[in-house]
């Protein structure tokens, strides 16, 4: 499991505006794993949460990959 004091979440704004079914407002999401600087970005989803989930399991995923386990 990945130490939350190692990760940096800051909301990601949205690159159109609003329609059918879409926000206006920040649903993506910027995940950074400061020892490695791996970063994930996701404005997949409608949902914040959903779309942080996302981006720590790509984090995750990418961290215990063996090619950076030391």
């Amino acid at each position: 499991m990945i130490d939350p004091d190692h990760l940096q979440i800051e909301p990601w704004p949205p690159r159109e505006p609003g329609g059918q079914h879409v926000g206006s407002g920040p649903a993506g999401v910027r995940v950074t794993h400061t020892p490695s600087g791996i970063t994930a970005c996701v404005d997949i989803g409608r949902s914040q949460h959903i779309n942080r989930m996302i981006a720590m399991d790509m984090i995750l995923s990418a961290v215990t990959h063996p090619r950076y386990r030391a």
